[in-house]
């Protein structure tokens, strides 16, 4: 049986996993409260948050900021179809997060 730590089944709590700053998880749940919560948009929302935290690289980090957006956007629009005028107003706030997060790096 492996120690704890050397089992590769168990991660220590030192290993690099991806992530977002703490403060990103309760701005996104801020930015989507004005619509309706259904298991849909929650999955949605994990989809983003996901995205987000493996988005790597300062190069990089725009461009995979707006690939986590376009298909957060892409979900509530076909999937759950809101709105355009609620979904621009969405859209800016996920991009003025995504440059505040970018500015944090």
């Amino acid at each position: 049986m492996a120690a704890i730590g050397n089992d590769p089944e168990t991660p220590s709590t030192t290993e690099d996993v991806p992530s977002t700053p703490g403060w990103v998880e309760g701005s996104v749940a801020e930015i989507l409260a004005v619509l309706p919560q259904q298991p849909a948009l929650a999955s949605l929302r994990n989809a983003y948050l996901d995205c987000l935290a493996g988005a790597r690289g300062p190069n990089d980090l725009d461009a995979a900021h707006d690939r986590c957006r376009a298909t957060l956007l892409k979900g509530l629009r076909e999937g759950q179809q809101v709105p355009e005028g609620v979904l621009t107003q969405i859209e800016q706030k996920l991009e003025a997060l995504e440059a505040a997060i970018t500015d944090g790096i």
